[in-house]
């Protein structure tokens, strides 16, 4: 909030930022992505989010693309309302699809590989990784995850190459699960459930809409919510404000579906985007892309890349 607020007192409309306040906000922009990094292999559930809220210099940055970012309002308009279209389409095709079960000495795998950034004060690079989560059939016995950190050391035994277990999926916080909801508390209405979202806001991420999305994205990038939750959920997202559509998106592994995403503009226009099948309305991917030019990237440059998949299996690591 202290952020937002400096933001907000920066902002000077009729100035563009000089190249020392370019300078000046690059370096704290790779500052403070290093530190989310860091903090990432803490927490699996952060390892999303190593673009930061912009600060100090690069507020005029942010300021001065403003005029840039919020244009086309009857085009914006047509988009959500394209986004919410598909969305109660797939949240009802969803309701129809059978659901992968496990048996009992069977798995449900969400296999996830992903691209996303090691960051350090020079820049970021892309490093792939693999996370594979078996859920077994009773939900509160021992699950176990696998996990190739690519070029960074893991956060449990400082190798690249992890597998570990714990009873209800709690890898990294005895206190926090891996999908970290028990579905059961789901409305199974996409109103109601976007209320029950909407209602445990508590002042994170750049606005409450933003927060909305990342939360119920959260949940559904799992690759294990059953489709009655799922459903109500794909109906929660078409009622945030500024969601929009785009068809036939590849996810990492070529795989195509329709991202379902918005800008931020309190983050320069930054989109954050899950990818999802239409059919089934599980998410194949994820996706991060940049809303302006801005230390290094190009308008709508592909910042990160998932791919995700769901699968039943007879054993785990």
């Amino acid at each position: 909030m202290d952020e937002l607020t400096l933001l907000r007192n920066m902002r000077d409309d009729s100035r563009e930022p000089s190249p020392t306040a370019l300078a000046a906000g690059r370096a704290a922009l790779l500052g403070r992505i290093a530190d989310d990094a860091t903090y990432a292999t803490a927490q699996h559930r952060k390892k999303r989010r190593w673009m930061p809220r912009l600060t100090g210099a690069a507020a005029g940055v942010a300021a001065a693309m403003t005029g840039v970012l919020v244009v086309g309002n009857v085009t914006l308009s047509a988009q959500s309302a394209y986004a919410s279209d598909v969305l109660r389409t797939a949240a009802t095709q969803t309701i129809q699809y059978a659901d992968l079960v496990a048996g009992s000495d069977q798995y449900l795998r969400s296999h996830t590989h992903a691209r996303w950034g090691v960051c350090d004060a020079t820049g970021c690079e892309p490093n792939d990784q693999i996370m594979d989560v078996y859920m077994p059939a009773d939900p509160e016995a021992e699950w176990t995850l696998y996990r190739d950190w690519g070029n960074m050391p893991g956060v449990l035994t400082g190798e690249s190459i992890e597998t570990t277990r714990a009873v209800d999926g709690r890898f990294y916080d005895p206190g926090h699960s891996w999908v970290n909801v028990d579905y059961a508390d789901i409305p199974l209405d996409g109103a109601a459930a976007y209320e029950w979202i909407d209602a445990q806001y508590n002042g994170g991420s750049a606005s409450r809409d933003e927060d909305n999305f990342v939360r119920i994205t959260d949940i559904l990038r799992s690759g294990l919510v059953p489709a009655p939750q799922r459903a109500a959920l794909l109906d929660a997202l078409s009622r945030i404000s500024g969601v929009t559509a785009t068809d036939n998106v590849a996810n990492l592994d070529g795989v195509t579906g329709i991202a379902i995403g918005r800008n931020e503009m309190l983050r320069a226009g930054e989109r954050q985007e899950i990818i999802i099948d239409p059919d089934t309305g599980l998410v194949i991917g994820e996706r991060a892309m940049s809303g302006t030019t801005l230390f290094g990237w190009g308008v709508n440059e592909e910042m990160s890349l998932t791919a995700i998949e769901t699968t039943v299996v007879d054993t785990a690591p």
